[in-house]
């Protein structure tokens, strides 16, 4: 449900990629004013609560705060107050606990605490009810062959979709063959996400639409009709994703084939000309026998719902007979989808392969094929399938795994062996889930990496709702509402990603239907209930920045990474929809009861860290313990401390690791969890350890993110073509240019990328010329403010043979090289086509001079508590009186960065103290000390084992 727009007020600062830099503000509405003071977010969930039901907000600080209550506030008048427990740092922010479970009168109310207040929010009576038609309205959007004006009647959700978003039918020509000899009537299904693609792998999707009817079809909150045509919508919609497979069945007897996005960033109504038989017919590629298996799950699922509204009179009268057909004809496709993925168990498995292979997704369609026929050969099948599996065998409920999903289907079904072995399945999923959560005060899972992370936390906690639906786990029901107040603004960003819902909300979603996207006065697009994927480890364009990581940015600034952070599917939809159904039945049940998993925080290192060598990971449970591991690396217990070493020499620069310790419960045995996402180090710049940015073969900062480089820009006409290829045994880029004139210039860029060449002197290329004589090149760095040319704004040959261009970025000292951005521009003086080879792009050093030393390097006191400050002290001598380009303490394998105790004094050949200064969690650590002036090799002092914190 909407409410008034009064966005927060921020700066979006782009380098832009073309023929000059340009700074573009966007402006956007402001939250309540923040009073001076340490406080810098009140968050609250946007979307409200149930006057019934726990409310968790949260107040994010810079440091202590002096003051630790708060306030609930009815317009100006205090309703409620109470004292916030100090969570202490995540993220490098303070955090603070609200807990106002005691506010059950509705109302619109704000949250206030040290003078800071958060966005209005709503209290009601089923806040969860106000968002079901939100919920539908996404599919409804994503629908593929019809109109918005049919897929979408006015006024179906409280919030509108904007005018942009609506468009006319599209694809009405899918599909042609693989050859384009034959053609196809497959119509229909969901666009998968923000383009128009329809992938065999996620055919599983329809499923759970459908069983979000089936778990609670007596509720009445599950009958809704907005569009009033006689049938609940969840019953409609799980019917429009079966027609789409029906059709497939029809058509190739059980075979399943992605239907592959085409066309650019407009609406679907203007990529194809609709009309069958002609060239620009999509075609099906990519034959996946495992979309096959998922596709007969969901239409058998499907006709359960169906049976559902048939058996509780919920389908008009004049309708039923079709209806209970349909529920027929889904069951003959379904087996028909059954049939051939069975028979082609060694096929492809396709699109968005599940763990374990088709297996896994013949699990799914057993277990609703069986519940829907009571054919006792799929029951036979699906338990022979479940015997051996152990937690290990299981994710989260998306396309990647349905076994979660069909253990939780198929557990009232099972004999009394399998039930137990479910159970337990699910216990130890349900407990990974809630004790990754409590990591921070969030109740976020804490898996980052670099596709956001709303997908698979909203994924357990559908599979958690399943879970307390089963067994009524209390503990499971608190998580799912923590985990959603995450999802609609309970987080460090104060925003919503669910788009529509909550005062300020994501704005920019990759999608397509935003035919403005690259327009620089665009203000984004409203998907009613869309949920974008979210926050990654670190910014994509960014290897120094913080993690974790999101930002709004519009797809104009992020043309190639924007989906890792705001795109929607409808997979990644598909657990948020379930949550919010359900809950609409289960509302303000008790959540406070029942024993959640113990806490296991690792208190270093911590989500953010920069990491080298070997890394000391500790972990301090409140209880005892046993067989505490880190991955599968056995930890030691001492003091009530757990610690073990990782060791991540053989990972690549700015590996972004996930590290994860596993304690098990002394008093049940089961297993409790927590993570810490760390980035791997460079190694500091010096003549020895060139800086690899890109091999052309998927390695190196850039190459590994297997992206390549782009055209990005044509002066005086021509084009230009950039291609990884194989030329002399090496694996290359191939960088062209087709110029309409002498005057042509191309321009390549590895998209909107920037590198961290801090410490390195030289820009190397490895070049060849393969053959065509005025081919010439010129290249130039911006940090994003400032553009300069590496080769004097001049065009240079290249030889015939591989050789290394070395360009000295000295010549460009106003460049910050920490945020580096390479154009590569491309011209033939004859005006005739011509191209020139890359092997690689690396930073170096020359050496000279003499090496640094570090002396006298000590840690005080070398005992302590952990609220007490330890400082680390060394002394950097350098005869050339060069300055330290780097000077670090490593504290258990952690990064620190030291400061000058005496920052005037500019004389290092006499010695120069550095300092750092920190608390340290419980555990004996370890220190050194390391440096570089990058001109002569990079020293370490030896290891000290100190201080010890008891």
């Amino acid at each position: 449900m909407r409410s008034t727009a009064t966005r927060q007020q921020w700066v979006v600062r782009v380098a832009l990629a073309m023929a000059g830099i340009l700074t573009v503000a966007i402006a956007t509405p402001s939250p309540p004013a923040h009073a001076a003071g340490t406080v810098t977010e009140v968050v609250v969930d946007q979307a409200g609560y149930s006057a019934g039901a726990f409310k968790l907000a949260h107040v994010v600080a810079t440091g202590v705060l002096p003051d630790n209550t708060f306030q609930v506030l009815s317009g100006s008048t205090v309703v409620a107050s109470g004292s916030m427990p100090d969570r202490g740092s995540t993220w490098g922010s303070r955090v603070y606990d609200i807990d106002f479970s005691t506010l059950t009168q509705a109302g619109t109310y704000t949250l206030r605490s040290n003078g800071v207040s958060s966005y209005s929010f709503t209290v009601s009576q089923n806040m969860w009810d106000g968002y079901k038609d939100e919920m539908m309205a996404f599919y409804r959007l994503q629908r593929s062959g019809e109109s918005s004006a049919d897929a979408y009647p006015s006024g179906y959700s409280t919030v509108a979709p904007s005018a942009k978003a609506l468009h006319g039918a599209g694809h009405l020509d899918d599909a042609a063959s693989e050859d384009g000899s034959a053609h196809y009537d497959l119509t229909g299904g969901w666009y998968d996400a923000g383009d128009y693609g329809k992938y065999a792998g996620n055919q599983w999707v329809g499923g759970e639409i459908a069983l979000a009817y089936v778990r609670h079809a007596t509720a009445p909150t599950l009958q809704f009709d907005n569009d009033d045509n006689g049938v609940p919508d969840l019953v409609d919609e799980a019917r429009f994703g079966s027609e789409y497979l029906i059709k497939w069945a029809n058509a190739f007897a059980g075979a399943l084939y992605d239907v592959p996005h085409t066309g650019g960033w407009q609406h679907p109504d203007a990529i194809t000309d609709g009309i069958s038989g002609t060239a620009d017919d999509r075609r099906i590629r990519n034959l996946g026998v495992g979309g096959s298996a998922k596709a007969a799950g969901a239409l058998a699922a499907t006709a359960r719902a169906i049976q559902a509204a048939l058996s509780g009179s919920h389908i008009a009268a004049d309708k039923v007979a079709d209806f209970t057909a349909f529920a027929a004809a889904c069951q003959t496709a379904a087996v028909t989808f059954y049939n051939y993925a069975a028979a082609h168990p060694d096929g492809p498995v396709g699109s968005y392969a599940t763990v374990g292979g088709l297996p896994n997704s013949m699990l799914w369609a057993e277990v609703e094929l069986y519940l829907l026929t009571g054919n006792t050969a799929y029951q036979t099948s699906a338990t022979g399938r479940i015997t051996p599996l152990t937690f290990a065998d299981l994710r989260s409920t998306s396309y990647w795994d349905l076994r979660p999903l069909s253990l939780a289907e198929f557990y009232p079904a099972a004999d009394t062996t399998t039930q137990t072995h479910i159970k337990d399945l699910l216990r130890q999923q349900a407990e990974y889930a809630m004790s990754l959560a409590d990591d921070t005060p969030y109740g976020v899972l804490d898996t980052f990496s670099n596709f956001g992370v709303n997908e698979p936390h909203a994924a357990y906690l559908a599979d958690l709702v399943r879970y307390y639906e089963l067994f009524g786990d209390q503990p499971a029901l608190r998580e799912v509402l923590r985990g959603t107040n995450w999802i609609f603004g309970d987080n460090p960003w104060n925003i919503s990603w669910v788009s529509g819902i909550g005062t300020d909300y994501v704005d920019f979603i990759h999608t397509r239907l935003d035919e403005q996207a690259y327009d620089h006065t665009n203000t984004g697009i409203v998907l009613p209930g869309a949920m974008v994927s979210g926050p990654n480890i670190r910014d994509p364009q960014d290897v120094n920045s913080a993690k974790p990581w999101y930002q709004d940015r519009p797809l104009w600034s992020d043309d190639v990474q924007q989906w890792r952070y705001n795109e929607p599917s409808i997979s990644i939809e598909a657990g948020l929809m379930y949550t919010v159904m359900a809950m609409s039945d289960i509302n303000d049940a008790p959540s406070g009861g029942g024993t959640a998993p113990l806490v296991l925080p690792i208190t270093s290192p911590r989500t953010g860290d920069l990491v080298t060598g070997d890394v000391t990971v500790l972990a301090q449970p409140p209880s005892q313990m046993s067989a505490v591991s880190v991955g599968s690396t056995p930890m030691t217990a001492g003091n009530g401390v757990w610690s073990g070493t990782v060791n991540v020499d053989a990972s690549a620069p700015y590996t972004n690791l996930q590290l994860q310790v596993r304690g098990t419960q002394q008093s049940n045995g089961h297993y409790t969890y927590s993570g810490a996402g760390v980035t791997v180090a460079p190694p500091l710049p010096d003549p020895g350890h060139p800086l690899l940015y890109d091999d052309f073969g998927n390695g190196g900062t850039w190459g590994s993110q297997n992206l390549g480089w782009v055209n990005w820009f044509n002066q005086s006409g021509g084009t230009g073509t950039y291609t990884q290829t194989t030329v002399d045994g090496r694996t290359v880029g191939r960088f062209a240019q087709t110029p309409s004139s002498s005057s042509s210039w191309a321009k390549f860029e590895p998209w909107h990328d920037y590198g961290n060449f801090a410490g390195y002197r030289y820009l190397v290329l490895t070049m060849k010329n393969p053959g065509y004589p005025d081919a010439q090149y010129k290249i130039s760095l911006n940090d994003g403010t400032t553009t300069c040319s590496l080769t004097g704004g001049q065009f240079r040959s290249v030889g015939t043979a591989w050789a290394d261009q070395k360009l000295d970025m000295d010549v460009c000292p106003q460049i910050d090289r920490g945020r580096a951005h390479l154009e590569l521009w491309l011209r033939q003086a004859s005006g005739a086509y011509g191209e020139l080879l890359i092997d690689q792009i690396s930073t170096t050093d020359d050496p000279s001079g003499t090496a640094p030393t570090l002396t006298a390097g000590s840690v005080s006191p070398t005992t302590g508590t952990s609220i007490q400050t330890f400082t680390y002290s060394v002394t950097y001598t350098d005869a050339d009186n060069q300055a330290p380009q780097a000077l670090q303490v490593v504290v258990d394998g952690v990064i620190h960065a030291m400061t000058a105790v005496d920052s005037s004094d500019t004389t290092y050949s006499d010695g120069k103290t550095y300092q750092y200064a920190t608390t340290l969690p419980k555990g004996i650590h370890s220190y050194y000390f390391r440096t570089t002036d990058s001109t002569s090799a990079a020293l370490s002092t030896a290891t000290v084992a100190a201080p010890t914190v008891p």
